[in-house]
């Protein structure tokens, strides 16, 4: 039995609820299984990523809270792996705090690439910033086309592979580096009619939310998430992360989009420069996955009478 299959075994023990049975096979995995790269790249801790991953979904299961940060905390590749990819010279500061005295410019962008429906959230973001003085841009995979980005050999790839989401990473970046503005996924549902970005953000310079989870990232534990970024345009940041993504995603090739083209390479650039986060109330609130729309508008009650903030976390589909 190969050790992918012997995982898949441990997976159905854990989800059984033979918690025991799923350790014991567990350890004996990590003290059997060759590193050749089948169960993943290496993480921080040592053990393969499929390997880390089933321990933290027991440790989960288990409810035994204490391992299941310590799992979560370095279920990062190691440090010393993406270094060489963020590193920034003196000149290159400069040139990045410079363009962080920019202004983000009011347009609000969203992007919906592959064949699925529209979700009702692109409506209601058009809806909102129309109300509040915005530009909205949803950009399709012609849009795209259109400034090039298909030209991007990683996002080509993602494309063809039919991996929409790892696609967005990057399409995202490209769009925020040619127009600047804000960028929203389009799993966020606007939570408030009477306030908009401009009411709760500094909007100068670069933003991101932080992660609920944190990792270690070897420039500390924050991990920013990139499904709300607003930037000037042409940050520096967003071409260097364009120009490493083929190189980071060679390096990971089996490695989640987390880690090569998502938050966490986005983390290490932007540990390189300023940014701001977003209050702790931004977030007003996130729903299960394709909850009913009554959900929703409870979600934006709660928000307004509570006073919280702009965004409602809500995948429809």
């Amino acid at each position: 039995m190969t050790p992918r299959q012997r995982l898949l075994e441990i997976r159905a023990a854990i989800a059984a609820g033979d918690h025991a049975l799923a350790r014991t096979r567990l350890d004996a995995l990590a003290a059997e299984a060759p590193n050749d790269g089948e169960l993943g790249h290496t993480t921080l801790l040592g053990l393969p990523r499929k390997l880390h991953s089933a321990y933290l979904k027991l440790a989960k299961a288990e409810k035994r809270m204490v391992e299941r940060r310590g799992l979560q905390q370095t279920l990062v590749p190691p440090p010393d792996l993406l270094a060489p990819f963020v590193g920034f010279s003196s000149a290159e500061r400069r040139a990045m705090n410079a363009r962080n005295r920019d202004a983000v410019p009011p347009t609000l962008h969203q992007i919906w690439i592959g064949t699925l429906p529209l979700p009702p959230g692109i409506e209601a973001w058009r809806t909102h910033a129309q109300r509040h003085g915005l530009q909205y841009r949803l950009w399709r995979e012609a849009d795209l086309e259109a400034i090039g980005v298909h030209d991007h050999p990683t996002f080509a790839h993602m494309l063809t592979a039919g991996d929409y989401p790892g696609a967005v990473d990057i399409a995202r970046y490209a769009v925020l580096a040619k127009e600047g503005g804000i960028y929203l996924d389009c799993d966020w549902y606007p939570a408030r009619d009477d306030l908009s970005f401009a009411d709760l953000l500094p909007l100068t310079g670069l933003c991101a939310l932080a992660e609920d989870t944190s990792r270690e990232t070897g420039m500390g534990s924050l991990l920013l998430t990139n499904s709300f970024i607003a930037t000037p345009a042409a940050h520096p940041v967003f071409e260097r992360m364009l120009a490493i993504l083929p190189d980071v995603t060679r390096l990971l090739p089996d490695g989640p989009a987390w880690w090569s083209t998502g938050p966490l390479i986005m983390t290490l650039l932007f540990r390189g420069t300023t940014f701001h986060v977003p209050d702790a109330r931004f977030v007003a609130a996130n729903l299960p996955r394709r909850a009913d729309v009554a959900d929703v508008e409870r979600a934006r009650q709660n928000a307004q009478d509570r006073d919280l903030g702009l965004l409602i976390g809500w995948k429809s589909w």
